[in-house]
């Protein structure tokens, strides 16, 4: 179910409208504070990207449904009206040749991205936190392959086929080394706007 570390590219390319919504989290969160959380779905072929739920200074949490539905189009003869539905609104319609609409209809969970708000320094410096032990457990203890973290880059975190189902971990622990050697996690790391790279 979870890939192996070997196989796990040596960087990965995010779509234009993905970073969008990044930097729109990011600077929401720069201004009050408080951490937020997008999700992302494969549904039939197109990326979703949820709408943005706000949390507190310390977590945010997030609970989005997305479904397909291929129905019958009201005016045009051999097409059928795709509609994908996010928490049970309609997000986008799309018209489909009847031999084109696949014969099983796919939504898939891919992953959550959340940001942390920069702490400014006795020195007067921002910095950013990265993920904390409770986002590190809340992964393992889901069935997600990947969690994403925005501060002032962005980090993914990809689950392997030698990842604990479980970890008794404190937020002193948690380093790239840890998450790579002790989790058994590949880590990456992206500049905005570029790819992100496995360390």
């Amino acid at each position: 179910m979870y890939p192996f570390l070997h196989n796990l590219p040596r960087q990965i390319s995010f779509p234009y409208e993905f970073w969008d919504d990044v930097r729109k989290i990011h600077e929401l969160t720069k201004k009050d504070g408080l951490e937020r959380a997008i999700s992302l779905f494969w549904a039939d072929g197109e990326l979703i990207v949820t709408s943005v739920v706000t949390g507190d200074e310390g977590s945010v949490k997030s609970n989005h449904s997305v479904n397909v539905k291929y129905i019958h189009h009201p005016t045009r003869k051999d097409y059928l009206r795709k509609e994908v539905f996010l928490d049970g609104k309609v997000l986008k319609r799309k018209d489909v040749y009847y031999k084109k609409v696949p014969k099983k209809v796919s939504v898939e969970y891919l992953f959550n991205m959340h940001t942390h708000p920069p702490h400014v320094g006795n020195d007067g410096v921002s910095r950013y936190s990265f993920f904390s032990a409770q986002d590190i457990r809340s992964l393992l203890a889901s069935n997600a392959v990947v969690t994403g973290l925005v501060s002032d880059k962005v980090w993914l975190l990809v689950r392997s086929s030698e990842s604990p189902s479980s970890a008794d971990i404190t937020d002193q622990d948690v380093s790239v080394e840890y998450l790579k050697e002790r989790l058994k996690f590949g880590v990456y790391e992206a500049e905005f706007n570029k790819k992100a790279i496995r360390q």
